[in-house]
């Protein structure tokens, strides 16, 4: 009987670890989408691990965006970049190798790139 209850305690501290370890994992799909005079844009950000014994992970951005001109709304137009981040496990930043730019988690499952904030859907 000990032995059993041993055995569970030990699974559910396993369990928990490897729970905690994918919340701390910011990978994933975000999504936003906002509305101003100039324009109507959907952004998309895909982060993906690509070596978790550093930290790194590569960001796509994906952005669809229509410009407004004298109250037309033009044909839809379409970018995307890809960069290259380090993840901060403490601050809980993703900071940019090259040009700085800084992808911070937020508490409510999602996070903020500038002043764009972008919701996980996946």
């Amino acid at each position: 009987m000990k032995a059993l209850i041993i055995l569970l305690l030990i699974l559910f501290i396993i369990y928990g670890c490897s729970e905690t370890a994918k919340e701390s994992d910011p990978s994933g799909t975000y999504v936003t989408h906002f509305k101003n005079e100039y324009s109507l844009t959907d952004d998309t950000l895909i982060i993906r691990n690509i070596n978790s014994s550093n930290q790194a992970y590569n960001i796509e951005r994906k952005s669809g965006f229509q410009k407004i001109r004298n109250g037309v709304l033009k044909s839809k137009e379409f970018k995307s970049a890809k960069w290259d981040a380090t993840y901060n496990e403490d601050s809980k930043v993703l900071q940019q190798t090259d040009l700085g730019n800084q992808v911070y988690i937020t508490d409510h499952n999602g996070v903020k790139l500038g002043d764009s904030e972008y919701k996980k859907i996946k």
